[in-house]
């Protein structure tokens, strides 16, 4: 049985560290964070992994914790503790691959002395950037075809090696 991977995202972080989450793009926070939430589903469908987004609440909160699509949890930090509290609880908690996205350093450090792989807002945007227009849905096996990945001249090369040794066997 495969391990478990998690990527984890202090979320307001996230979408102040890069360009396509920031409001002058988006028009508001609520849609930055509606944005930011979709896009960490298509990670989650295209890399099967769980993903726990960690937002620091505003004023009095609870703790509490939406499901959105069954594929992300989303926490928001209970009143008196912030995202990074709540990220180093799980990464105590969590067994498996652990990947913190975060531009904060001291978060950061947190996470490799934990155990887990510490990633930048910058390359959360290009793994959105690697993904397919339509994602796969985490439940159904993707199949994945070498030709899909070749250039076009890569494409022609191996057609005539293709050819030249069929012309050899005849």
């Amino acid at each position: 049985m495969a391990e478990r991977s998690y990527m984890i995202f202090d979320g307001y972080n996230v979408i102040g560290g890069t360009e396509r989450y920031r409001t002058n793009s988006t028009g508001s926070l609520d849609d930055s964070r509606e944005l930011f939430i979709s896009d960490c589903l298509k990670a989650a469908g295209w890399t099967g992994a769980e993903i726990f987004i960690v937002f620091d609440a505003r004023g009095p909160s609870e703790n509490h914790e939406i499901r959105a699509g069954g594929a992300a949890r989303i926490i928001y930090s209970p009143s008196g503790q912030s995202a990074d509290d709540v990220i180093e609880r799980l990464l105590a908690h969590l067994t498996g691959n652990k990947t913190v996205y975060s531009a904060d350093f001291a978060l950061q450090r947190t996470a490799l002395a934990r155990g887990a792989k510490r990633a930048t807002p910058g390359e959360f945007q290009a793994l959105l950037n690697e993904l397919p227009a339509v994602t796969r849905n985490p439940n159904k096996r993707a199949r994945s075809r070498i030709v899909d990945r070749l250039s076009r001249e890569t494409l022609e090369s191996l057609e005539d090696v293709r050819r030249r040794a069929g012309e050899r066997e005849e």
